[in-house]
């Protein structure tokens, strides 16, 4: 679900300020949905009419200029190169929204007649997205674990913060399977990130792989005793240790 609040409208015209445009052909597409300009001609012109950057944080929002029916509107990640999401405009050659800077994460502000479901803030990391939802919103829970899956290869020891949140956030909405798939990932990624030796406990004990849950919560105490936090070990898991 990424619609999360109804918001007043407000029309953001291609921006003045210049941006580096970006050659987006070789990124992969995680939309969910066919890009046929990025199959074209390798000339296609993607132009970067808005773009969002923090120490954390480096996105922007692509045109794509080429003669289709409707302007669209392509949210990248440049840090990973992916094709995040793409937004339809009925406006020519421009976007209908840009980044909420005031944000700590990256979220479009649209403002697209029929483009998504009407004027919405969208987010863009998937944890913020996954938050906000509950057990009852099956085909959104859905999309973004396939979502994450598509961009797994991507994530980067940067990102395992990011994606560690997303796999506890569906282990809390009981899709094991998939948070497990993520923790594994994330502990790839960081094999010192130690919540994620707690996570991946969980989520075995979930699936009911007794084994495997208490081995990952002995792991993730012995990083606990390292790191001198041992009385931060939550008690529910000392029968398992």
């Amino acid at each position: 679900m990424r619609s999360i609040k109804l918001m007043a409208f407000s029309l953001c015209w291609v921006s003045s300020v210049a941006y580096a445009d970006l050659e987006i052909q070789h990124y992969k597409n995680c939309t969910g949905s066919p890009l046929k300009a990025l199959q074209a001609d390798s000339t296609l012109f993607f132009l970067t009419i808005d773009a969002y950057k923090n120490n954390q944080y480096n996105y922007a929002a692509i045109l794509d200029a080429s003669e289709t029916e409707m302007t669209q509107c392509l949210i990248v990640d440049k840090n990973r190169e992916v094709i995040l999401d793409t937004i339809p405009s009925m406006i020519s050659n421009s976007c209908g929204g840009q980044w909420d800077k005031h944000s700590h994460t990256p979220v479009w502000m649209a403002d697209i007649g029929g483009g998504k479901d009407g004027v919405n803030y969208f987010y863009y990391l998937a944890s913020e997205q996954l938050k906000q939802l509950n057990k009852r919103d099956v085909s959104e829970i859905k999309q973004m674990i396939a979502g994450i899956d598509c961009q797994l290869s991507t994530y980067r020891k940067q990102d395992a913060a990011e994606l560690n949140d997303s796999a506890f956030f569906l282990y809390q909405l009981g899709y094991d399977d998939a948070s497990l798939k993520f923790l594994n990932h994330v502990i790839k990624l960081d094999p010192n990130r130690t919540v994620a030796y707690l996570n991946r406990a969980d989520a075995y004990l979930a699936l009911k792989n007794i084994g495997q849950a208490r081995k990952n919560y002995m792991m993730y105490a012995d990083q606990m005793k390292k790191l001198g936090l041992s009385n931060k070990v939550p008690l529910r898991i000392k029968k398992y240790l």
